[in-house]
């Protein structure tokens, strides 16, 4: 039958099946997310797969949307294998191998399963154009959703992070969320694959329309001005970069804190009111009149600025400790104090532990710091010459809810403060950076972004990258940052988009399979009376 897929197999000489087809789309869907130029390839490989399951296939849609989706996540997540040979972990060779392969291949086997399943709601869906186009993109919202629940919450293939080489494209997310972008990028490219099956134009024509008019809103949102007060700050972001096999090993832990404390009294003299320290930046426990209170204060005092710090902290009568975020004041006072609220499992805690620890003993040497990471419960806004401060440490950047939480709570700045070190210089990073940019556009708010070994930035409330460091290098960047008081649509009413998701799939595949079993009804009725 005449597809795309036909025309592409004439191209390029091939014979591909539509599975192996769905695959190829999956893994050039994941492109964007690596490049952000090639934006404009997410629309095309989704495209090809509406076109491979609308031509007859939408009931066996599990296997064709199962091999897209590994193709995705298997592209997507390649950058892992970058761990390798986790030298920072007291892992052999072959015990290095078989985590990066159950990471590289199992990963992407488990979230491919979990999109699949939740995609294969789109079977019950009534034969209209308009309902499947509508009820794809819903499901695909509720697949992003749930990929961010739970201890092993991952949100990290979004589809609003592919489309952020073109910053007007994803600016509606401060009125909607990031979830309207898969509504723009799925449900216009079902259309495009309707166009082509269905030889109408006037479905192409609504895709392209979908398109635009979420362009055009995004440039009348990008030049609209940011309400700020006149009141700058020049912030100094400390970049150490302290290699993940060095941070931990106790001998280093003095050269690391003269590293730092060197940075913040050059940032100081250079006229810096703020100065930013990474996620735990000095790995040695932080408390009132220790070592490193004592140097920042000293430095605090004498130069009237506040230092803002990723440190540690014991928890006390609870076993383990809490990965912060705390400021020390010009007059030595502390402030409040911000801890974690998603630590990263297999990174700060075994989940499962039991389970996992008799199946592969060795996994308990992924709790790198030798010690359980505490959550933390609230977002512990404090004050920083006259601006309220939300903190986000790595992980929590990744999920919208927190950063929207700080910013409901009176937040108006965002600081995150990351240990991106154990990714080196791949794609991991740039992807990592892209979360804080979609957090910057949804709140609208500047985001001081510090990384032990980058990418350090300042993101402006509009998403741009005001100013960065480059990865794997000692670092201090500068610039101003301004408050912003008020709130988006999308800070006050969260996420409408995934309500609206949610509503439709109950009351349209409800209504289709109460229409079912009443025609079922109806048709048994009559073959007795015949």
């Amino acid at each position: 039958m005449p597809s795309l897929i036909n025309f592409i197999n004439k191209i390029m000489g091939l014979k591909l099946s539509p599975l192996i087809a769905c695959f190829l789309a999956g893994v050039i869907y994941a492109l964007p997310y690596y490049f952000d130029n090639l934006f404009f390839l997410s629309y095309i490989s989704l495209t090809v797969l509406f076109i491979i399951l609308l031509n007859g296939r939408r009931k066996k849609i599990f296997r064709y949307f199962y091999a897209f989706s590994y193709g995705f996540y298997f592209n997507l997540y390649l950058w892992i294998s970058n761990l390798y040979p986790f030298e920072s972990f007291d892992f052999s060779n072959s015990q290095a191998i078989i985590i990066i392969l159950l990471a590289c291949l199992g990963i992407p086997l488990y979230h491919a399963l979990l999109h699949t399943l939740v995609m294969s709601l789109t079977k019950l869906l009534p034969e209209n154009d308009y309902l499947i186009t509508i009820g794809f993109g819903a499901a695909w919202i509720l697949s992003e959703w749930i990929m961010s629940l739970g201890a092993l919450g991952l949100p990290w293939g979004k589809a609003a992070l592919s489309q952020i080489g073109v910053l007007f494209s994803v600016q509606a997310i401060s009125l909607f969320g990031s979830y309207f972008i898969v509504i723009i990028v799925v449900c216009s490219s079902i259309m495009f694959a309707l166009a082509i099956k269905n030889k109408k134009r006037l479905y192409a024509l609504i895709g392209c329309i979908i398109i635009s008019v979420n362009m055009i809103t995004g440039v009348i949102l990008y030049y609209i001005p940011t309400k700020t007060t006149d009141e700058s700050v020049k912030v100094a972001i400390l970049q150490g970069n302290i290699a993940m096999q060095d941070k931990w090993k106790s001998e280093n832990t003095e050269e690391i804190f003269n590293t730092y404390i060197s940075f913040a009294y050059e940032a100081a003299k250079n006229g810096a009111e703020i100065i930013v320290l990474p996620e735990s930046a000095i790995p040695r426990v932080f408390n009132k009149n220790g070592i490193i209170y004592n140097s920042f204060s000293t430095i605090t005092s004498e130069y009237n600025v506040t230092i803002i710090a990723g440190v540690l902290v014991d928890g006390g009568e609870i076993a383990g400790k809490y990965n912060s975020v705390v400021a020390v004041y010009p007059d030595g006072s502390v402030s409040n104090r911000y801890d974690k609220r998603h630590i990263v499992p297999f990174g700060e805690y075994i989940p499962y532990r039991d389970f996992l620890e008799t199946m592969i003993p060795f996994v308990e040497g992924l709790n790198l710091g030798e010690f359980t990471t505490i959550a933390g419960e609230d977002t512990a806004i404090f004050d920083v010459e006259g601006m309220k401060n939300g903190s986000l440490v790595c992980f929590d950047s990744i999920f919208d809810s927190l950063a929207r939480e700080s910013v409901n709570d009176g937040a108006e700045i965002l600081t995150v403060v990351t240990n991106d070190s154990w990714y080196e210089d791949s794609a991991g990073i740039t992807q990592h950076l892209k979360h804080s940019v979609l957090r910057a556009i949804e709140n609208k708010r500047y985001i001081i972004r510090a990384a032990n070994t980058g990418i350090s930035a300042y993101i402006s409330p509009k998403g741009k990258v005001i100013n960065k460091s480059e990865a794997l290098t000692e670092a201090i960047i500068y610039s101003e940052v301004f408050p912003v008081k008020s709130k988006t649509l999308y800070t006050i009413t969260g996420n409408l988009v995934l309500y609206a998701a949610m509503a439709f799939q109950i009351i349209i595949i409800g209504f289709n399979l109460y229409k079912k079993v009443k025609d079922k009804k109806h048709n048994a009725k009559n073959s007795k009376t015949i």
